[in-house]
């Protein structure tokens, strides 16, 4: 890596002295001009009440048929300017759990504390609490499981998700340390140069068997200036992600060492025509290896299992700006071993315990995650990065289940956008037509279909009406298949189908419809991991033929931009048919306000 570093830092050196800073507080920091201290925040409101039924509960004469639970709850922000180059934010949580009375149930904690600023007018500078993504195979938070395009009565309770976990919206993992990213910009040949270097830390050591653990890293990125009858433009970036445990903090003698490196480019190929043409691309690679302290020992770390891999993707994309079309076409190939802990950790852990009726049955059997728990239950999701691939439910998520960093990928990748100007339909389409580099306890190779399609229709703005009436749609079909004799084949397919309604019916009251449903049929062999993304084993065959479905009907009242009162009534039911005892359903009714000041 050191080989390809040193050219990229010799070039920006010599460059520094043409160069003049680009302005830093046109960048987004601070975000007021004014000196002051301002305070903002969040007020919710959260009381359900959920009841289960249906088979499982006939002979079930322990698990309580019906749960009622809530809380309250104030992040309360002060943010401080003491000139207009520094800005510090805390953020104080107050919280009661529903039923708890004087005092009893009640939290106070420290949510949140950062400053950042600028110095020289150059540097920007954040310290504390942060939100950062780089690269898709570096530093990067992959999509949700389980939905596609979130119907609109489900979003109030996927919101609450998001917000307790740090989730943005931009693939950006919550970490805390410090960041400093500053630009140069050049009059001739060389527009822009952007840098950017972090070091955060992602857990803290519990002084017996946890290190802490670290991320380090950067980004440099340079962009030529526009040249040619076209218009044509070259980016060329280069990122570093560090994850590694400090085995000198506590007691603990296990850790990891985990380092990517990647280069990416973007070339614009056709700039300034009613069509915008672009080569796209990113390929790098990546060592890991998990080592062992010998306590009093003076030398390294001795590496207990290691291993290095690498992936490139490459295409081309395209955009038609007057009518709002663009595509792109890639083709991916990411090696058995390539190992990225920030970029392949998920969302999702399934290994967790559910808030809600985790064991049900006369043998107190643990509720498998459900589409019901993906959309309401915030303490399964993690911001954690893991030391090794996490696992993941295949009826959810099979083809891609960590991203575009999923290791063992090739094939070819289609995306298909339309997005007028207007703000009329909006709609995606996506196609995944991947294979196995390796076979995975055989020589035969699976072969992944995934497509996914997404669609807002704002039926209200087409017909010409004052009142916001839309609709949304989504969908996603995903079959893995493998040849060979009865002990090697599979052929699982799952489908997931999405569909909302929100209308207003009256100032500022909204009527909010919506059901997600998802069938999995078939088997696969989901494999057991011992280190890193190395297969230990695959216990048994994984076999589905269930199916979920999730109603919702529900009133909102927006009594301001993003101060609301939504009251819903859900219906989940499971089924699965080889074991019928089993099925269930549960009902939800639960009133919830959020205020944002």
């Amino acid at each position: 890596m050191r080989l390809f570093l040193r050219p990229s830092l010799l070039l920006l050196t010599l460059a520094l002295p043409l160069a003049v800073p680009l302005d830093a507080s046109a960048q987004g920091a601070p975000e007021a001009t004014a000196p002051g201290i301002r305070f903002n925040g969040l007020g919710r409101t959260y009381l359900q009440q959920t009841d289960l039924g249906g088979a499982v509960i006939d002979n079930d004469t322990l698990t309580s048929d019906r749960l009622t639970d809530g809380n309250f709850l104030l992040d309360l922000a002060v943010n401080a300017q003491p000139n207009r180059v520094t800005e510090v934010q805390g953020v104080v949580r107050l919280r009661n759990e529903f039923g708890g009375f004087f005092g009893a149930g009640a939290t106070v904690e420290i949510r949140e504390l950062w400053a950042r600023g600028i110095v020289a007018d150059a540097v920007r500078y954040h310290v504390g609490d942060m939100n950062l993504a780089l690269t898709p195979y570096t530093l990067f938070l992959s999509d949700e499981d389980g939905t596609v395009n979130t119907p609109e009565v489900f979003q109030a309770q996927r919101e609450v998700i998001d917000y307790e976990n740090f989730y943005t919206g931009d693939n950006e993992r919550r970490l805390q340390g410090a960041n400093l990213d500053f630009g140069l910009a050049f009059d001739q040949a060389v527009e822009s140069v952007d840098a950017k270097v972090f070091l955060a830390r992602l857990r803290a050591t519990d002084f017996r068997t946890r290190p802490t653990r670290l991320i380090g890293g950067g980004q440099l990125g340079l962009t030529s200036s526009r040249v040619g009858p076209y218009d044509s433009q070259v980016r060329l970036g280069t990122t570093l992600a560090s994850t590694w445990d400090d085995l000198e903090s506590g007691e603990a003698t296990l850790g990891i060492r985990n380092h990517v490196l990647t280069f990416d480019a973007d070339v614009t190929l056709l700039g300034n025509g009613p069509v915008a043409l672009n080569l796209v691309g990113e390929a790098g690679s990546s060592d890991v290896e998990r080592v062992q302290r010998v306590p009093e020992a003076e030398t390294q770390p001795d590496p207990l299992v290691e291993s290095s891999d690498t992936f490139f993707e490459i295409g081309l994309r395209a955009a038609h700006a007057s009518t709002g079309f663009g595509g792109s076409v890639m083709f991916i190939d990411v090696g058995p071993e390539f190992y990225s802990a920030a970029a392949q950790s998920k969302r999702v852990d399934y290994t967790r315990s559910l808030s809600t009726f985790n064991r049900v049955g006369s043998g107190r059997a643990q509720r498998r995650l459900s589409l019901f728990d993906l959309s309401r239950d915030a303490g399964i999701y993690t911001s954690q990065v893991g030391d090794q691939l996490m696992a993941y439910d295949p009826r959810y998520s099979n083809v891609l289940p960590y991203g575009r960093a999923t290791p063992n990928r090739r094939g070819v990748r289609l995306d298909a956008d339309y997005a007028p100007v207007d703000g009329a339909i909006a709609a995606s389409v996506g196609l995944d037509l991947l294979t196995e580099i390796r076979g995975q306890g055989t020589t035969e190779l699976k072969d992944f279909v995934r497509f996914r399609a997404s669609a807002d229709v704002p039926v209200g703005r087409l017909a010409g009406l004052d009142r916001m009436i839309g609709l949304t749609f989504g969908t996603q079909v995903e079959n893995t298949s493998r040849g060979g004799n009865e002990f090697e084949v599979v052929d699982l397919t799952s489908v997931l189908l999405e569909a909302g309604l929100a209308a207003e019916v009256y100032d500022r009251l909204d009527v909010l419809l919506g059901a997600t449903i998802r069938t999995s049929d078939g088997r696969d062999y989901v494999p057991q991991i011992a280190d890193f993304n190395v297969v230990r084993d695959f216990p048994a065959p994984f076999v589905t033929n269930d199916s979920e479905s999730l109603l919702g009907a529900g009133l909102r009242y927006r009594f301001k931009e993003d101060v609301y009162l939504t009251v819903q009534v859900q219906r989940f039911s499971y089924g699965r048919d080889a074991t019928p005892d089993a099925d269930y359903d549960l009902g939800q009714v639960f009133a919830l306000y959020s205020m944002s000041f």
